[in-house]
Parts: C-alpha cells; sequence; structure tokens
C-alpha cells in the first residue's frame, strides 16, 4: 500500500482543544485514504493561525520526505492562504493529496490558491469601495461596516444552500470535479452569486467550501 502523512490545521486554540473542525477533516481524510489504498503512517495535529510560522506543516513534510510518503490534507485551505506558502510545498517536491479535490495536482493546487488569493482581495476591495460609499453618504460606520459584512456574509451561505439540492443532483449523476461542476452550471445557465458572472472551478470550490462550514 501506499504511505500517507495526515496534516490536520484548526484556527485557534479552542478549536484544537474541542475538536472543532478536526473531526470532519479526520473522517475525510481516512475515508480518503481507505478508498486510494494509502495506509496513514502518522497524522500531524497543527493548532495555528496561517499568519505565523507553522512548524507543524513542515514537520509533516519532512516526514513525507523519511517515509516516502504523501501528505493528505482534506482542504486546501488547511494547507495555507498564502500563495507564496503553497508555491514553498509546490517546490518541496512532496506529492500533495487534497480530498475534496482529489484530481489537482502540485501545479493545479498551486493555481487554485493563486486565484483564491485574487478573489480574497477583490473581495477585500469590493468591501472598502462599499464602506467608503457608505461614509461619503454620511453612514457613521463601525456598527454599520460590520453589519454589511455580516449581511454579505448573510447572502452567500443563504446562496449556497439554495445550490445544494443542484450540487447534490449532479454527483449521483457522477459529476463531482470542480472543473466538471462549473462546465455544467455554465451548460444549464445556471446563475452564480455575482450577476452576469460565470461559473468557474475557482467558484465551485468556494461554494463547495462554504457548504462545508
Amino acid at each position: 500500500m501506499k504511505r500517507a502523512i495526515a496534516y490536520y490545521r484548526v484556527s485557534t486554540s479552542r478549536q484544537g482543544k474541542s475538536g472543532l473542525g478536526l473531526e470532519a477533516q479526520q473522517s475525510a481524510v481516512q475515508q480518503y485514504c481507505k478508498m486510494n489504498d494509502y495506509v496513514v503512517v502518522t497524522d500531524v495535529i497543527e493548532v495555528q493561525s496561517t499568519r505565523k510560522y507553522r512548524a507543524g506543516l513542515f514537520d509533516a513534510l519532512n516526514l513525507c520526505k523519511q517515509n516516502k510518503a504523501t501528505l493528505v490534507v482534506a482542504r486546501l485551505d488547511r494547507l495555507g492562504r498564502d500563495v507564496e506558502q503553497i508555491a514553498g510545498i509546490v517546490k518541496s517536491k512532496t506529492e500533495v493529496k487534497v480530498v475534496d479535490n482529489p484530481h489537482a495536482n502540485r501545479f493545479t493546487i498551486h493555481i487554485l490558491a493563486a486565484v483564491a488569493e485574487e478573489q480574497r482581495e477583490r473581495i477585500s476591495e469590493t468591501t472598502k469601495k462599499a464602506l467608503s460609499a457608505a461614509k461619503n453618504r454620511g453612514v457613521e460606520l463601525g456598527k454599520n461596516g460590520k453589519l454589511l459584512s455580516i449581511a454579505n456574509r448573510q447572502a452567500a451561505d443563504e446562496f449556497a444552500h439554495k445550490m445544494f439540492p443542484t450540487l447534490r443532483q449532479l454527483r449521483k449523476r457522477g459529476i463531482v470535479t470542480v472543473r466538471a461542476v462549473s462546465e455544467e452550471l455554465n451548460k444549464k445557465g445556471v446563475p452564480t452569486f455575482r450577476i452576469g458572472g460565470k461559473w468557474h472551478p475557482t467558484t465551485v470550490y468556494a461554494l463547495m467550501n462554504r457548504l462545508k462550514s
């Protein structure tokens, strides 16, 4: 059987102690490894923020080299949200498997991370412009800025849940990869969250992540 090092990350010490989010990651990785003939040599669990140095991740990469194993994570954002960090993992030449995007290789993982970072920057810019426009209209920010952010998140969450039955039907038909799902949604003319937008693998990936959170 092939060897695997399972890497799990939770973002706060409270989540680490409670297991919040950890159980779902473990379940996904264990099921993937079982179905794909991987034996998990060891687990690395890291309680850390993505903005800090992550010793656990580098320990996991070293264990992969020592054991000639594959690094397996439940989701891409468990590896990190910084493109440079993902690039470092790609350059390490360690084989990486992302359970919720199993067909992605090191090259496509790098691209997905870059696009996800760009999306976050665009959302940040859009939010800043909206808050600036509100301020110019005389709206006192602080509370209202937070309310705007909460409203946007709630709207995105509601849209994701409305899309769930459609995604479930596609899965039943064997359409499961983010690329195949995006192509099918565009073919059917299913509207995106942003009016006039088109579906892309990265938007499908973000939608699926929102449903898992």
